[in-house]
């Protein structure tokens, strides 16, 4: 499900609340990968709505639904769908559009139909003018506009909070963080999996998983096949998948039986780490959320 990038109706205090809050605030989810999805989309729209503006038709493809990943805390989903990595690939593989693949052009057969000074002023509707060297240039076009007003937010935030990336180094590095995953690995290796922390299983699994494709369709080919008329993953590909389906089920299920009696000692880190963020960085947020309110 793609998350709505909408504000919350409840305004947050950020000198008092964790960094988790500020993103809600900023974005309407904490789920950044999924609001640039939604952004990505409502550029496409933008540019289509100011390119019918101009006196043009124009489409742009389809940007696919977000995969749903799993609930990492829960068992009965990582006993069905592991970490959710093949089940993703499975599904972006079936979501693949093969003309975008080729390089085809959505408005080729449009632009046949125009005369080499209409073909002129639609990319102009589109990419603007090009600058002067040495210029920034000016008129952007719709793509243009549509990007800077679909990832404004975006965009503001980046600039603002440039550091924010340093989160997770911060909370990985926590002694208290760092006592507890000693003891998940503990706990991993006593089921058979020796890995240094959660994201070297995943890395694992997804190693694993370019490696069974690749050997298949070797140099980034999709392993679709066509089946009754019906595009569908390549059987030999699928059941391969499904043995490796096998591994990542195991091991998301003892992540999750290892990091059980863990999680409150690794969300105090959490929330530690992300209000100590905020502290530092309350001018900047607090001018953030002033400037996109």
């Amino acid at each position: 499900m793609v998350a709505t990038a909408c504000r919350s109706e409840e305004p947050t205090t950020p000198s008092s609340a964790a960094f988790d809050d500020v993103l809600i605030e900023l974005f309407g989810t904490t789920d950044t990968d999924a609001y640039l999805i939604d952004a990505e989309r409502r550029a496409g729209e933008l540019v289509v709505e100011c390119m019918e503006q101009a006196g043009f038709e124009f489409q742009v493809r389809a940007t696919p639904e977000s995969f749903e990943e799993p609930d990492p805390s829960s068992l009965e989903q990582a006993q069905d769908q592991g970490f959710g990595i093949i089940a993703e690939y499975r599904y972006q593989v079936q979501s693949t559009d093969l003309d975008a693949q080729f390089g085809q052009d959505l408005n080729n057969d449009y632009l046949s139909t125009l005369t080499s000074a209409e073909i002129e002023r639609f990319f102009v509707a589109l990419d603007g003018v090009p600058a002067e060297p040495g210029q920034r240039q000016q008129n952007t076009g719709c793509n243009g506009q549509a990007s800077e007003d679909a990832y404004g937010t975006w965009q503001l935030f980046s600039e603002a909070l440039p550091n924010y990336t340093t989160l997770g180094e911060e909370r990985d590095t926590h002694p208290d963080w760092v006592a507890a995953r000693a003891e998940w690995r503990t706990c991993m290796i006593e089921r058979g999996f020796d890995y240094a922390e959660p994201d070297a299983v995943r890395t694992d699994v997804i190693v694993r998983m370019r490696e069974t494709v690749g050997q298949a369709y070797p140099n980034g080919r999709v392993p679709l096949v066509e089946v009754d008329g019906v595009l569908m993953i390549d059987p030999t590909v699928d059941a391969l998948l499904a043995e490796l389906l096998q591994f990542e089920q195991a091991a998301a299920v003892a992540n999750v039986e290892c990091n059980a009696p863990l999680a409150d000692r690794l969300e105090a880190v959490e929330q530690q780490v992300q209000q100590e963020f905020v502290d530092r960085n309350r001018i900047s947020i607090d001018e953030l959320l002033q400037a996109t309110s």
